[in-house]
């Protein structure tokens, strides 16, 4: 059968899911990261809307779109947030 992983960052969550990657940057802005995570069994983080730069994110619904993180797990994610969060999260 053919499957779907289902939202804009699908293919994020497939090569994550499938050991391609170690984890993916991904816009959330309905479901995105969110669905296809769940999909695939791995973690997806959305954090507050501005915590990662959208600096270079072309924009769908500017008071939306979200960047967000893919990851095989929570402390994986965590690591990932641990260096892309802006300046003003880490204080």
């Amino acid at each position: 059968p053919i499957l779907s992983c289902g939202g804009s960052s699908s293919g994020s969550a497939a090569s994550v899911s499938h050991g391609s990657s170690l984890f993916s940057i991904g816009t959330d802005t309905g479901g995105s990261i969110r669905l296809p995570a769940s999909y695939t069994s791995i973690v997806g983080f959305k954090p507050t809307y501005g915590s990662i730069s959208r600096y270079g994110v072309i924009s769908y619904a500017s008071s939306l779109d979200t960047v967000g993180i893919l990851a095989p797990s929570v402390e994986c994610a965590d690591l990932v947030w641990q260096h892309v969060r802006t300046e003003e999260e880490r204080q």
